[in-house]
Parts: structure tokens; sequence; C-alpha cells
């Protein structure tokens, strides 16, 4: 689950969008290009080792903070799960989540 596997994986067109990503993604105003330059451009900010996934942060061509979840389940094969624009009151710098108040 390394960020270069993952390009890779995007630039040989072996990934998918699920409907969540497209669904979540417009809400926020990202396109599936959006997800895809994060993808190329950003960097892994989580992993979710347990599940095989990762959250990339980047920016879009507009510069706005975007997450990307990705799916590395399958080895040469990544499923897009979701995208968003992340919350200022979940998030420092867009990189690293607060804690939560009890």
């Amino acid at each position: 689950m390394e960020i270069d596997a993952i390009r890779t994986s995007v630039l040989k067109g072996n990934f998918f969008v699920t409907d969540h990503a497209i669904t979540e993604g417009f809400k926020d105003g990202i396109s599936v290009g959006d997800m895809l330059h994060v993808i190329r451009t950003g960097k892994i900010i989580e992993r979710y080792v347990e599940r095989k996934r990762c959250l990339i942060y980047g920016r879009n061509a507009d510069a706005i903070p975007v997450h990307v979840v990705v799916d590395c389940r399958e080895s040469r094969f990544i499923d897009i799960v979701t995208t968003y624009v992340p919350q200022r009151d979940q998030w420092i710098k867009n990189q690293v989540r607060k804690k939560r108040k009890r």
C-alpha cells in the first residue's frame, strides 16, 4: 500500500471509482479528474492496514484540499472508495485528524 504502487495502478487504468465516491464527490464539487489528480500528486496521511485502505491528501486544480480513500485489497487494482473536502473542525491543516472531545 505505497503511493507509487497506487499511482501505477491509476496510470495503467487499473482502478474503479465506486458509486459512493462519485456521489460524495459530487456533494463537495469533486470530479473523478480531481480524485485522480489528488492520487497522482498527493500523499498518504493515514493507513487502515486491517482494511487495506489508505487516505490520500492533496489539492485539486483549484487548490482546494481533497481527501481520497483508496482500497488496495487487490495487488494491482485499486478502488476509489470515497472522497471529500476535509472539514476544518475535524482536521489540522487538512492532514492531521483532531482528537475528539469526550
